[in-house]
């Protein structure tokens, strides 16, 4: 008795998602991990933004030929979308709470004369100067 089975096909089909052995579930898989640690580090803002990136372009690099991605790649764009986003939104706040709250700015002074032997002013002043462009510091409050 001769018995055909064509289920086995579909069943590979229906665990194509699992399938580490499929490189391109394993980068999608990647790119999920990276945005995940691209969350985890979003108050280290540069490793964020660069592990967030990374887990996007992985997760686009993973899509099938037919332009669908996996749900591991999903998750990775959109992990990798927060940590991007997160860690851009903390150098944002960062450099606006330097430039606009006195007691902030004289922190980063000091931070910067123990650190380089030069205050942030200095450095600050220097660049402008270089650049032939004025910012506007905030006033210390005595």
């Amino acid at each position: 008795m001769i018995c055909s089975y064509k289920g086995m096909n579909e069943n590979f089909e229906y665990n194509q998602t699992h399938n580490m052995l499929n490189p391109r579930v394993g980068f999608a898989t990647a790119a999920s991990v990276l945005g995940l640690i691209s969350i985890a580090l979003i108050l280290s803002a540069y490793f964020s933004i660069i592990l967030g990136g990374i887990a996007i372009t992985m997760a686009i690099l993973s899509r099938e030929s037919n332009g669908k991605l996996y749900p591991q790649a999903k998750r990775g764009i959109l992990f990798g979308l927060v940590g991007l986003v997160g860690g851009y939104a903390l150098m944002v706040t960062s450099f606006v709470t330097v430039f606009t709250d006195p007691e902030a700015h004289r922190m980063v002074n000091q931070y910067s004369q123990a650190a380089t032997g030069q205050s942030f002013d200095d450095m600050l002043e220097e660049l402008t100067g270089n650049l032939g462009i004025s910012i506007d510091l905030p006033v210390e409050s005595q």
